[in-house]
């Protein structure tokens, strides 16, 4: 090989290097689009999702008959593991894009973690109301 063939060769390998790529901005824009471009199918299953963790978490604990009934919808939602439904569990994790499995076994962790701390903390009677008013009426003579 001369050395006129190996310069050409050179100069084609250099000059490849500062080509533009006409597929690397769409390329790129369909692997890294922007989370708030979502569709409103998209939004509206991130929604539901949203809705069904913060039930989860705000009347993890309920005494009464209502939030304990929105708790327990919110568990069984999120436990089935059936995906047929558009809206299930599964089906709007893998919509999104989130591991159902992660999330699913986070939200029980931070269940039990959780009712841990709430067994743990006593909770002190606080003195009625009342008490402090009759106290600083009270007339001495």
């Amino acid at each position: 090989m001369s050395e006129s063939t190996s310069i050409s060769i050179r100069t084609n390998s250099l000059s490849s290097l500062f080509e533009p790529d006409i597929l690397a901005g769409h390329q790129f824009l369909r692997v890294f689009r922007a989370k708030g471009n979502l569709g409103p199918e998209e939004r509206l299953m991130f929604a539901v999702l949203s809705d069904a963790v913060e039930c989860f978490q705000k009347y993890v604990g309920a005494k009464g008959r209502r939030c304990q009934n929105l708790f327990n919808d919110a568990e069984a939602w999120i436990k089935n593991q059936d995906a047929r439904w558009p809206y299930s569990f599964e089906h709007i994790c893998d919509v999104l894009n989130i591991s159902p499995n992660y999330l699913r076994i986070g939200l029980m962790r931070w269940r039990v973690t959780n009712e841990s701390h709430k067994l743990r903390r006593k909770r002190m009677r606080e003195p009625l109301r009342y008490q402090y008013r009759v106290r600083q009426s009270r007339v001495c003579v």
